[in-house]
């Protein structure tokens, strides 16, 4: 019996999981036909680590997991031009939501999957350890057989297309960094601005916001002079920014970054709020 209330996690029936992938897989072999060679269903629903959540499984998970499913498609007897690709995602998208939101797709034609067994990818080998079939023709099962007989390995070549992403997401991490800094600058911005407005006070450019700060808030005691400091501080770090001054943020700057602009925004609705 499914048990749903405010303050409880949802409890899925026995096998609710597997019933709506194989939903989804019925229909879009009823919709695709013979483009549909796969629809192998893997994750944590499958490893035993699912998080049912607060919600029911028709519904976008609220603190639970997703449901994970790969399509392997046929592009080797079929034609795949940008028309038919496009209508491949309008069915899945459509197939999906009637289905269930906590559907999560992954989409592969039979060329890459092939491709990537041979190479022994690891994110597809997690896949053929893990996965069931809801519907095979074939090339699922197959690759199983030869990864549990050995016949599929991680090559070389695999091993330094994986080694190779690493700088890549490393550069990646940095920009991150940057951009959350520059999130807290406009919050701070933002903030500052509101409370001159609060005070019927227009700036004409962020850059006009300290001095009249200074001159209509901190002047008059509304704002203490170390907000002040604090949104002159932002403006310098957000202008080296975006003018490529500064190359990376660290995560110790960064944490000061935010308590500062929490700090701020804080002191900001306090200041709404009082008057």
């Amino acid at each position: 019996m499914n048990i749903r209330t405010a303050h409880s996690e949802y409890v899925a029936k026995p096998g609710e999981i597997e019933g709506i992938v194989r939903r989804f897989s019925d229909g879009m072999r009823k919709e695709l036909g013979t483009l549909v060679k796969s629809v192998v269903w893997f994750g944590s629903a499958v490893r035993g680590g699912f998080v049912h959540g607060k919600k029911d499984l028709r519904d976008e998970a609220l603190f639970g997991s997703d449901i994970d499913v790969m399509i392997v498609f046929d592009d080797m007897i079929n034609v795949l031009t940008p028309e038919v690709i496009t209508a491949y995602r309008v069915v899945t998208e459509k197939t999906a939501a009637k289905v269930s939101k906590r559907l999560h797709i992954t989409t592969m034609p039979l060329t890459k999957f092939w491709d990537y067994s041979v190479k022994g990818d690891p994110i597809l080998i997690n896949m053929l350890r893990d996965g069931t079939a809801l519907f095979d023709t074939g090339c699922f099962g197959m690759a199983k057989r030869m990864l549990s007989s050995g016949k599929i390995l991680p090559g070389k070549e695999i091993v330094w297309i994986y080694l190779g992403r690493g700088p890549m997401s490393i550069s990646n991490a940095h920009w991150n960094m940057k951009q959350a800094v520059l999130d807290l600058y406009w919050g701070v911005v933002d903030a500052a601005h509101a409370a001159l407005l609060h005070y019927g006070i227009v700036p004409d450019t962020p850059e006009h916001i300290i001095p009249l700060m200074k001159h209509h808030l901190v002047v008059k005691g509304v704002m203490q002079k170390r907000h002040l400091s604090v949104v002159g501080e932002f403006m310098n770090v957000g202008r080296m920014i975006m003018s490529g001054e500064v190359s990376r943020v660290s995560g110790d700057h960064y944490d000061r970054y935010r308590k500062e602009a929490e700090g701020f925004v804080h002191a900001v609705k306090e200041i709404i709020a009082s008057k």
